[in-house]
């Protein structure tokens, strides 16, 4: 029983990611949009990744789940 219920909340949270980046990258609003940046030179490697709102909805929209919505299903 508790492996479907973390099947189900790592469910939500992938769905939910991947949409608001889908609808980042199909309107083109950058706050939703994923963007990786790397470099590497002497002084050495450096990397920036933008965007995590997404991740941050996501990871909301699990917790509203848990407190909330799974005491009416």
């Amino acid at each position: 029983m508790k492996k479907a219920h973390g099947l189900k909340c790592l469910a939500l949270f992938l769905f939910t990611t991947i949409f608001f980046y889908g609808v980042g990258e199909t309107y083109e609003v950058s706050w939703l949009q994923f963007h990786l940046t790397g470099q590497y030179n002497d002084v050495g490697f450096y990397f920036s990744f933008t965007s995590l709102i997404p991740i941050l909805i996501g990871l909301v929209m699990v917790g509203l789940y848990e407190s909330l919505l799974k005491r009416f299903i």
